[in-house]
């Protein structure tokens, strides 16, 4: 596979037209309903989108919305193997990460696309757990989305993306956005922040992820 260049933050137009002219093609597939909406930062707060890990388009449910900003995001490196998806997903903005490798130079470009005024998301969990459709795993927590956040100084945005069972086309799939979560309320003001604080970060990022889910699911009933 070609190496991906993380030397540099490249612009691509196929996000924001895809996005544009897919919305109608994409309704009819997936129920889709979003609540926070009004959480989303407009300003130039820099921030990362922190979801649960349900399917392959995660990207793609969290950053429907007309007041998310364009989105980067991790995808494991196995998917850049392919030539044609490789480049898909990099015009798409995203980029690869070997997972339970320790990449550095994932976290590194990361922290590359925050500090330059751009918006990515993370699945703090890592992996998507196959066999718990979508349900938060909090103890999964990886210290990835904290380590970026302390290194930018950027606030975490929570996301829920909940749907009754495995996502398939025509589930009825909710997103809800969270309040942000602050450097402080992450611990980011210590005068040493440890590995363990980071952990503890990540944590909590993922508790409040879990929250958004379970208000969905006690708000639908389920």
């Amino acid at each position: 596979m070609k190496e991906f260049d993380y030397s540099t933050i490249k612009n691509y137009h196929m996000y924001s037209v895809l996005k544009v002219i897919a919305k109608p093609f994409f309704k009819p597939f997936y129920k889709l309903s979003f609540k926070g909406v009004e959480n989303i930062p407009q300003g130039d707060e820099k921030f990362i989108v922190a979801i649960n890990h349900t399917c392959a388009i995660d990207p793609v449910f969290v950053g429907y919305p007309k007041e998310m900003p364009v989105l980067h995001f991790m995808a494991k490196a196995e998917l850049f193997k392919n030539p044609f998806a490789a480049w898909f997903i990099t015009h798409m903005y995203g980029f690869p990460v070997k997972r339970g490798q320790g990449d550095n130079s994932a976290i590194t470009y990361g922290e590359k696309i925050i500090d330059e005024g751009h918006v990515m998301t993370i699945c703090p969990e890592g992996r998507r757990i196959k066999d718990k459709d979508g349900v938060p795993q909090p103890g999964e927590a990886k210290k990835g989305v904290a380590i970026i956040a302390k290194a930018t100084g950027a606030s975490v945005l929570p996301a829920a993306i909940y749907s009754d069972g495995p996502i398939k086309v025509g589930s009825k799939i909710t997103v809800s956005y969270g309040k942000l979560i602050t450097p402080e309320e992450m611990g980011f003001d210590k005068e040493e922040f440890t590995s363990e604080d980071a952990a503890a970060a990540a944590s909590l990022v993922m508790q409040r992820v879990t929250e958004l889910w379970e208000d969905i699911k006690n708000s639908e009933g389920n």
